[in-house]
């Protein structure tokens, strides 16, 4: 009796835990009419420069970088080209060269060279949740999927955080800030 009781404890437990865990997950629709509004095409029309650190899973510090951005939204294509170049502390470099469609209903779909598939994003309020698998240069083309979500904060900050997993597991996370160096080109 008492090898059932601790058998249904650990299979009550597990249950449990996968049920935070489902709980858990943000939505984007969760963030509808919050301040102030993220307009993906809006904010990254033009220059903007951003800080970021990337951790291990277990929260150790692995790489600090710097991100330069330009974008230039095309209205009758609905298409936002984006350049960002990543310079990460040890002289390396990553160059996305990134092709972004709004659709419909504040969704997005995305394109970039090293992309495996099309990235997928969704809007609402101040938050982009964006999801994309990407080969990353220096990984003999290992591939690695990406979960970002970016909030705009009063002042025209941009926060972003990001979730690097490979085989469905979390191997780092990074953060990033952003603001924007110019003007919105007319």
């Amino acid at each position: 009796m008492a090898i059932r009781r601790r058998l249904g404890l650990a299979v009550g437990g597990i249950a449990l835990a996968a049920l935070v865990a489902g709980c858990g997950e943000m939505k984007v629709e969760e963030f509808a009419g919050r301040e102030p509004a993220f307009v993906l095409e809006d904010w990254f029309a033009g220059p903007a420069e951003g800080w970021g650190i990337m951790q291990s899973r277990f929260g150790t510090l692995r790489r600090q970088f710097r991100i330069d951005a330009r974008g230039k939204w095309d209205a009758d294509s609905r298409t936002l080209r984006l350049v960002e170049t990543y310079r990460f502390d040890d002289g390396s470099e990553d160059r996305l060269e990134w092709s972004i469609r709004r659709l419909a209903d504040g969704r997005y779909e995305g394109h970039e060279p090293r992309l495996v598939g099309t990235a997928e994003g969704r809007q609402a309020g101040n938050a982009f949740h964006w999801v994309y698998t990407r080969r990353v240069p220096g990984s003999d083309g290992t591939r690695f999927t990406f979960d970002d979500w970016f909030w705009l904060q009063p002042g025209g900050v941009l926060i972003a955080r990001a979730s690097v997993r490979r085989f469905g597991v979390e191997v780092a996370t990074m953060s990033v800030f952003y603001r924007r160096t110019g003007p919105i080109p007319e």
